[in-house]
């Protein structure tokens, strides 16, 4: 009995740990994202002052110009941005105005008897919704430019990091080599899902400049990070481009940016994208989708865009402890690996089962056996 409300007592106290540590990262999350940022861009661009080097370059060069095409690509894409969503929140009365009208004169007539002015008076509320996403979009950006900051100083001290042989360290362990799948497997994931976001993205402004929509390129770099976020990311991609065709010139082009978005972004984020998530780095996809609104939660947009890195992380961590292994083995289960070691989990889940079955029936047992007993002195 003592043994029981031992385990009661301890799984009580590591699920309210549990929480306690989600509601502080939470709180911290304006400190934790710009270096969560830059421990990405640091694993993904890593690999790049080597490459250089092995090419001829001294060391100090290829470190100096990796830094230097990163912070020139991601500070062109922060000041671009920056200025369109500064500009465009200035003009956004201007074209709900304009939606407005478009509103009224495009009522099909069967809806004729329909009141336009609260349809009209709606669409005048998305003034103070569109402001509040404005200033969303300027925080990140602030985050971002705080992250490539640190990443200065995190890529420098990570091409001076020594191997693990120098520092007495086993190298064939299995925690430098969960560490270095990690990392792999995080670089694998944001170097092609961002070369795939940047053919959308670029698919998606070439689109809306043919169409003539305003702000062609602010969408275009939208449906590029809204890539990053698993499954959710196209529709939020797909909402101001549409008000903005919409806005312009009517119903007609705002269902060819609703049609030109299914085609391009629909196609990657159906096709491609779960094949990079699913295959290449083993998670079930049900975690990336549930990933994606406990990290969002508790970081925001840029837990968002972090989501299956970060599960990444906590998989792997999970798999350096006994008592977490098979979890994070069955959470990374897919449905198509058939090795001995998901055999073992899916064998060690089954038995946690039946001796947790066996448990609860037996509380069971002494009742049973009782009344036997009575009739057999009667």
């Amino acid at each position: 009995m003592n043994n029981q409300s031992n385990k009661l007592a301890i799984l009580l106290v590591g699920i309210a740990s549990i929480f306690v540590i989600m509601f502080s990262i939470r709180e911290a999350a304006t400190i934790f994202n710009p270096i969560l940022l830059a421990v990405v861009i640091t694993i993904t661009a890593l690999p790049i002052p080597g490459s250089l080097t092995r090419r001829g370059l001294p060391g100090w060069l290829a470190l100096l110009l990796t830094i230097l095409a990163v912070v020139v690509l991601l500070g062109l894409v922060i000041a671009t941005v920056f200025f369109s969503v500064t500009k465009l929140s200035t003009e956004v009365p201007a074209y709900l105005a304009d939606a407005q009208l478009h509103a009224t004169q495009e009522m099909p007539s069967v809806l004729m008897s329909f009141d336009t002015s609260i349809l009209t008076s709606q669409i005048g509320l998305l003034l103070p919704v569109i402001q509040a996403v404005a200033s969303v979009i300027l925080s990140l950006l602030a985050q971002f430019g705080v992250a490539l900051f640190i990443f200065f100083f995190m890529i420098n001290a990570a091409m001076a990091l020594p191997t693990a042989v120098r520092m007495n360290l086993d190298p064939d362990s299995p925690i430098i080599g969960r560490v270095s799948a990690l990392t792999s497997d995080v670089r694998q994931y944001m170097s092609i899902l961002t070369g795939v976001n940047f053919l959308v993205g670029f698919g998606n402004t070439v689109f809306l400049m043919v169409l003539g929509v305003d702000y062609a390129l602010l969408w275009g770099l939208l449906a590029w990070f809204m890539g990053y976020i698993p499954s959710i990311g196209f529709i939020i991609a797909l909402v101001p481009p549409f008000i903005m065709g919409y806005a312009q010139y009517g119903l007609d082009t705002a269902l060819w940016v609703l049609v030109g978005y299914i085609v391009i972004n629909g196609g990657v984020q159906n096709f491609i994208q779960p094949r990079i998530m699913g295959q290449g780095l083993k998670i079930n996809p049900v975690v990336v989708f549930v990933g994606l609104f406990v990290w969002g939660y508790l970081l925001g947009g840029i837990g968002a865009i972090l989501s299956v890195p970060l599960t990444l992380l906590v998989l792997t961590i999970m798999e350096n402890f006994d008592a977490t292994r098979t979890m994070a083995v069955l959470l990374r289960f897919t449905g198509g690996e058939k090795n001995e070691v998901h055999q073992e989990a899916l064998e060690q889940a089954q038995g946690l089962w039946d001796k947790t079955k066996d448990t609860i029936l037996s509380k069971d047992a002494p009742q049973a056996k009782s009344k036997p007993n009575s009739s057999e002195k009667k």
